[in-house]
């Protein structure tokens, strides 16, 4: 894949590394360093009060900062001759006087991120998880989910479309967890659809998701595909694209293959900043990217059931009703020849009440399907 990517045409990437090679060099590291208590570093209480009073937290704020917040009651202090505070005091009095640029604001933030300590799962005295205590030396990765893009139209017919990539998830995983521990909190609509025709029977109760149908799946980093066969019914997804490879002159390969449930991430051997790919569900795409690796301290959440844990959570855009254009959709109708557009989303109120007569009968010949709305996963 080297032959596609040039990574060294891409400054962002790093080198391949081995995540277990970089764990042992911390522990190398530190342990040749000495450090870790007081009387390793040979200093004073006192020397320790002045390197805090001058490093710490508090001595990296401004004079103003205490009263210079980003909320409703905005201020910028008068007097105070600085471009960056004037562009952002016009900015902020657009937000409140146009509602519809602050929604846009808000929305597209790349900073849109709820803090840690309020995320469900990250706190270690959160009841409902039973805790852990993670054994050290210990290593996190942040793992950063895109959005699949979409396939259509081809870029055959348009030449010109430029892909539209948006990181939807992120989460901190450990060295020590297995590859299935990140598939299973990945969130993805396709997961979430319920297959099948009910537009004979729009009220029968959905009895399974495709997650629960079509279970398999692979993460593909570094020339190997690490296949999910957890289930006796799992399929081997990259057996095609390996006889693909080999059976042609592509210049990609040769593959690897290895079991998801068996390989954990300080297995791997990574670039950062590398586009990696997680499929499921035959043919939904994810771009798989790891954005950071770093060494587990005390500042982290210390209950190893946490992890893999959601460090941003991205707001998503709705699809509304196309008839009321009030109600998020919960139908998706084709072929329906009383309707401009094709496919429709409706709502549930204008699904019944357009398509069916009193006695619950379609009116006209359609094909109707649940449609899961992404702003109600995470």
């Amino acid at each position: 894949m080297e032959n596609v990517h040039k990574t060294k045409n891409r400054p962002w990437i790093s080198d391949k590394l081995s995540v277990k090679e970089f764990r042992d060099k911390w522990c190398q590291t530190l342990a040749s360093s000495k450090c870790g208590t007081k009387d390793q570093f040979k200093m004073t209480d006192s020397e320790y009060s002045d390197l805090e009073e001058k490093c710490g937290l508090s001595a990296m704020k401004c004079p103003a900062q205490n009263y210079i917040e980003i909320t409703k009651d905005f201020n910028i202090p008068e007097g105070v001759d600085l471009e960056t505070l004037r562009l952002q005091k016009e900015d902020v009095q657009k937000r409140q006087e146009d509602m519809a640029y602050a929604t846009v604001v808000y929305s597209f933030s790349k900073f849109y991120n709820y803090p840690l300590h309020k995320i469900a799962g990250y706190d270690k005295e959160n009841p409902d998880l039973p805790y852990e205590q993670i054994q050290e030396p210990e290593i996190l990765l942040c793992v950063q989910i895109f959005r699949p893009e979409q396939k259509c139209p081809p870029y055959e017919t348009h030449p010109l479309r430029i892909p539209n990539f948006h990181i939807d998830q992120e989460f901190m995983v450990l060295g020590c967890q297995y590859l299935t521990e990140l598939r299973d909190k990945i969130e993805c609509v396709s997961d979430k659809a319920i297959p099948g025709d009910y537009s004979k029977c729009p009220k029968l109760a959905p009895e399974v998701t495709c997650k629960e149908l079509y279970k398999s799946g692979f993460f593909y980093f570094n020339d190997v595909f690490y296949n999910d066969m957890r289930h006796p019914d799992c399929r081997d997804y990259s057996e095609t694209i390996i006889s693909w490879a080999e059976n042609g002159n592509h210049g990609i390969g040769p593959f690897k293959k290895a079991f998801m449930e068996r390989t954990k991430f300080i297995d791997l051997e990574i670039q950062l900043g590398y586009p990696y790919v997680y499929v499921h569900q035959g043919n939904c795409e994810h771009l798989v990217v790891f954005s950071d690796l770093q060494y587990y301290t005390h500042h982290h959440c210390t209950n190893r059931h946490a992890y893999p844990v959601h460090v941003t959570f991205r707001p998503k855009k709705r699809v509304l009703c196309m008839i009321c254009h009030i109600h998020t959709a919960e139908w998706v109708v084709f072929d329906n020849k009383r309707v401009a557009e094709n496919p429709t989303y409706f709502c549930k109120q204008c699904f019944f009440a357009f398509n069916y007569d009193e006695n619950d009968q379609a009116i006209g010949n359609f094909r109707a399907y649940h449609h899961v709305d992404r702003s109600n996963i995470l």
